[in-house]
Formats: C-alpha cells, structure tokens, sequence
C-alpha cells in the first residue's frame, strides 16, 4: 500500500498552515491549519497524490465539493474553499472543537435520551442535504462530530453524490463502510435519503447497545449480515419509543424506512418530550401532579405586546435541543381543554326515537354485502400482489446450468461471477440474496461460480537433480511424469526440459512432464561399405569407428600388402584429424576424444583387392 507524506510544516498555496495531523481516511489526511489571510483555525484535508492521477476523479472531486459548499447548515461541517497546490488536491473546512461519535463510544454506551439528541441532530443536518438532493452514503461515528457547546456537525461527505444524476442504480461505485452500509448500497444500487436513515440507524443502535448490530472483519459477510439478517434486539430495559425508531430505520426495504432525516428527526423528538414527560411525571410527587397552578418559583416574562407569555424558567440554559421542534405537530398531542359551560339540569326525558325493525334488517344486509366486497377486493389485491412476488431457492451446491435452470423456474434473473475456490470447477459456492428472500419478479440473484483452486506457478526446475525437482513440484501439489532422454555433455539425472515451461501459472493438479539426462552409452551413428562416409554430427564428448577388411586376391609381395587408408577430416575447417590404415583385419577399433562437431571419413583404395566396412559409434 503506497504511503503518504506528511505534510505538517507546509503552507498550501502560500495561504494555509498545515500544523498537525488530526484524522485520516482512504481518501486523504486532515490537518488541524491556520488561514493565513483570514487569520481563522480551518481544518484542511489534503487528497492522497494516487488519487489525483486520475483528472476525472479531480474533476469529479472539484464539482462535488463545489455543491457540497453550497449546502449552509449549522448541522454540516462547511466547507470554505478548495485547490489544487504543488503537494496535491484539497479543500478547506471548518475547524471544530470537540471529539468524533467513534471516540466517545469507545468509552462506552450513551443515556438512551442523549443518543436520542445526538441522533436527532444529526438527522436535522441530513435533512438540509438531502433537501439539496444530496446523499452522505458515509454516515458512520467518525464522521459524526460532537462540538464542546453540545453540537452535533456532520463531516466528510467524500463519498456523497447528488441523489438522482450522480448516482446510476446499476453502474453505480460500492462506496462506504460496510459496517454501516445499507442493503441496497451493498447491491450497488440506487441510494436514496432512505440510505443515510438506514445508516443512522446503525449509529443510534451502537450509541444504544455499545456496538453497533453487525460485526466481522469480512467485507463480504457483513454485506450479507445486512441483507438478510435481523439485528439483535436491543435491550429490554430501553425506550420502547426508541427501539422502534431504530427498527424501522434498519429495515431492509427501504420503502418501510423514514423517507429522508427530516422525518426521523420529528420522530425522535417526539420520542424525547414523550419520554422525558413521562419520566418527569413518574418522579413528581402526587401533590405537584394535580397542581392546579404552576408553582410560584417559575418566572413569568412579558410578550411583545404587553401580554403575558408562557411560564419560562430563567435559569434554564440555551440547550441545541431548542432548534428541534417538531417541523409538524406531534399526533398524540392534543388541544388543551377547553372550560367547561355552566352546570344546568338535565332534561326530564330522553328523545323519543321511532324503531323500524325491517329497515335496521335491510341496512344491516346492504352492510354485509359491502362488508363482503371489500373484504374480497382485499384478497383479490393480496393474492395479485403476491403473484408479482416470488422466493429466492437455494442455489449453492448446483451446478451453474442448474442454478439458472431452477432461478428461470422462480421468475428470476441471474448474474454470475466466479473465484477460485476448492469446490469442483463450475459449482455454485454463493448466492446474494440467500434462500427464502422474497423479491419481485423479474429481479437479479447475484450467483458466485467456483473456478477451481487458484493457479499455481510452475518453478523452473530445468537443470536441477530429479530428486529436488520432484520435491519442488509434489510441495505445489503438481503430478508428474518422467521419461529420460539423451542428453550429450550434461550429468544423468539433471533434469533437460519440462513441460508445462517454468513461470507460467497452472491449475493445481497439473501434471508436469520432465525430461532427464540418462547415463551415456555407444550408439550407432553411421555405416558404410566400400564408399566414402556422408557428414555425420558427433555429439558426445567420445566417438569410435569399428572396421573391418577381407582380401578377395593375393598381395603384390608376399610381405607388402597396400590396402585401403582412411583419413578422418573435420569438415567445419577442412583439416584432417588423423589418417590410419583398414589392412590391420576384422573387428578393429579406434577412439577418438575430439568433442562435438561434424565429420566425414574419406578412404583411399589401396592396390590390392580388399573389402572393407566402416561403423560410427558416439558415445552420450
């Protein structure tokens, strides 16, 4: 993994101080810095060099972050400027003090009603973004800052996008933290605000619980913890109010989630006050309770007219919970009662009503029969929509024609992907969605398809021993098969060529053909009678030639024989080796130690009558 430099000490663009490194992320580092001009703490993040290789990232990242610039919320850490210096690509934000969500949980679970607050406020902030159509898609603790005066500001929207243009469902980039990834972000598909409740979601129940709902160090299986697994249920002891917001933020479509933070908010809020009146009234003593007046330590302040306004405790200070109102009002509430009329008597007899038996009986029957079509239009509508619906089978363990065969049966597309893995070529080793998922007709099942076990890399083990080359390829798990070859001027048992070649990449169980040197041994090259010898190649380090003469006639003299006499010449330079006479009888033998190279034997008759044969023998 490429590193990158720390630049504390550096001026970007002249203008802002780099003067420590306070967070890091997969995109870049952020440094605590100084505007120079302004003379204002900024926080300014610097984008790691390897991502502004690419000049579409940086243009993507420049436009982005000029939109993000122009959502003002208090909620939402802002960004006030952006470039392109000679250390890299960053932009500037601002500086707050406090600690991120992440550090304080490390310290253990929050009071329900304060991650009630927290999460309130930080759906109150989303809310501003996702009104400018904008998506965090990265909603998690550490990009959750929690100022000193009580704030709640969210940070990082390095992997926001504008919910309709830059976000295609299909094509869309898996971007975000799986631990809080909502499901169809884990798909790759469209994110909507219903993505970032669903995050939240997961932060309000680790503020909750002290961990949030899902854990593991596979990407992979907490994409499909999210999927299709229920979180554990949060403790008994907690707020009803609240663990039903959390189950409804996580739920896995997100059509049944709280449709952007503006909605979540109000329902948090409204959990609060409901929550801390109820805790309030259970604590106040029975004579406060029934009160008919507030009590005399509650100041009274003057409205703008000269009226008098509402109780106000003045020494209550400013909370952030005060821009929290509801944005509508809340259903349990209701209008305050109104004073009731004077007592008068009651009258001396009720009304008379007139009874008309048969038609109570007609209106009764006309009743039925509606009461019967609506209740068969309900079916009806059931039954059509359940028709559109069908259950994801099991496909793991099938055969990858099987798998499509029985997905096709259920109404379903397929999508097939493969890894090595050790389960037989062409098996089916997983499935996205699991068995029993009820999903529309028509939809997608992502398939993954084993190609095997990985390749493995054949060493080269050509001019090793046999011994070491069969214990290089049997440790790899390859087989191997060995026939032995003449191999003039190498030692037997080194290995003088295999097959597949060294270097390349093979499937486990390839079998691997050597070749290895045997002991040398004479071998026939050449013969010839009575003629002059073709060029013959000489491949051993030793050659010979066996010869043989018969006289047909009688000699000149008794004691003088001229025979035939053969000069053996090199013919790469023309030279002569030796010469030698064929008159000395059968079965006669010389041995020569002149190397490789190409020869040729040329024989001179003699003046007598003789017959003679010559062999070549090489030795390798």
């Amino acid at each position: 993994m490429p590193h990158a430099p720390d630049l504390s000490g550096c001026a970007l663009d002249n203008r802002y101080e780099l003067h420590v490194v306070i967070g890091e992320g997969a995109f870049g580092r952020v440094y605590e810095g100084l505007d120079r001009r302004l003379a204002r703490p900024v926080a300014v993040k610097v984008i790691k060099p390897w991502w502004t290789e690419d000049p579409e990232w940086v243009a993507t990242f420049e436009r982005e972050a000029q939109m993000l610039a122009r959502v003002s919320d208090p909620g939402i850490v802002q960004i006030y400027d952006v470039g392109h210096a000679a250390e890299g690509l960053y932009y500037v934000a601002e500086l707050v003090e406090g600690e991120n969500l992440a550090s304080r949980l490390r310290r253990g679970p929050l009071a329900p009603w304060e991650a009630c607050g927290i999460g309130a406020q930080l759906c109150r902030a989303l809310a501003r973004a996702h009104a400018e159509r904008i998506v965090h898609r990265d909603v998690k603790p550490a990009n959750i800052l929690l100022a000193t005066d009580g704030r709640v500001k969210v940070g990082d929207f390095g992997v926001a996008r504008l919910a309709e243009a830059s976000t295609d469902g299909t094509a869309a980039s898996i971007v975000g933290t799986p631990r809080y990834m909502a499901p169809e972000q884990g798909r790759g598909w469209a994110t909507t605000p219903a993505t970032d409740v669903y995050s939240v979601g997961v932060v309000l129940y680790e503020m909750l619980a002290g961990r949030p709902p899902f854990t593991g160090d596979s990407v992979v299986g907490l994409a499909l913890n999210h999927l299709q697994d229920e979180p554990p249920p949060l403790s008994v002891r907690l707020p009803t109010s609240l663990v039903e917001i959390v189950a409804r933020a996580l739920a896995k479509d997100p059509a049944d989630r709280y449709a952007e933070g503006g909605e979540m908010a109000d329902a948090l809020v409204d959990a609060r006050r409901r929550g801390l009146a109820g805790h309030r009234a259970d604590r106040a003593p029975a004579r406060a309770r029934t009160a008919p007046h507030p009590p005399r330590a509650m100041a009274v302040t003057t409205g703008g007219r000269g009226g008098a306004g509402p109780p106000t405790d003045v020494t209550r200070p400013r909370s952030p919970w005060d821009d929290l109102t509801p944005s509508r009002p809340p259903r349990d509430q209701a209008p305050p009662p109104s004073r009731p009329d004077a007592t008068r008597p009651a009258p001396r007899m009720s009304r008379r009503h007139n009874v008309n038996p048969a038609a109570r009986r007609r209106a009764l029957a006309a009743l039925g029969v509606v009461i019967v079509l609506l209740a068969g239009m309900i079916a009806g509508a059931v039954l059509l929509g359940r028709a559109s619906y069908t259950r994801v089978p099991r496909l793991t363990g099938l055969s990858g024609a099987a798998a499509t065969r029985a997905a096709r049966r259920a109404h379903l597309k397929v999508a097939i992907s493969s890894r090595h893995n050790r389960a037989a070529p062409g098996r089916v080793i997983a499935q996205n969605p699991g068995p029993r998922t009820r999903l529309s007709q028509g939809s997608r099942v992502g398939l993954v398809v084993s190609s095997g076990p990985p390749p493995v890399p054949v060493p080269k083990v050509v001019r090793a021993s046999l011994s070491d080359a069969l214990q290089a390829l049997h440790s790899l798990g390859l087989h191997t098969s060995v026939s032995y070859v003449p191999a003039p001027g190498t030692a037997p048992g080194i290995v003088v060529r295999q097959s597949p070649a060294g270097t390349k990449s093979v499937p486990a169980g390839t079998r691997v053909s050597l070749s290895v040197a045997q002991t040398p041994q004479w071998r026939p090259l050449t013969t010839f009678t009575n003629a002059q010898s073709g060029a013959f190649h000489i491949m051993g380090e030793r050659w010979r030639i066996a010869y043989g003469m018969a006289y047909q006639g009688t000699c000149t003299w008794i004691f003088f024989c001229e025979g035939p006499t053969a000069h053996v010449v090199n013919t790469a330079t023309g030279q002569t080796v030796t010469s030698f006479g064929l008159n000395d009888g059968s079965g006669q033998t010389r041995t020569f130690t002149t190397g490789p190279g190409t020869y040729a034997i040329q024989v001179t008759p003699g003046q007598d009558d003789a017959t003679w044969s010559v062999q070549v023998d090489d030795y390798y």
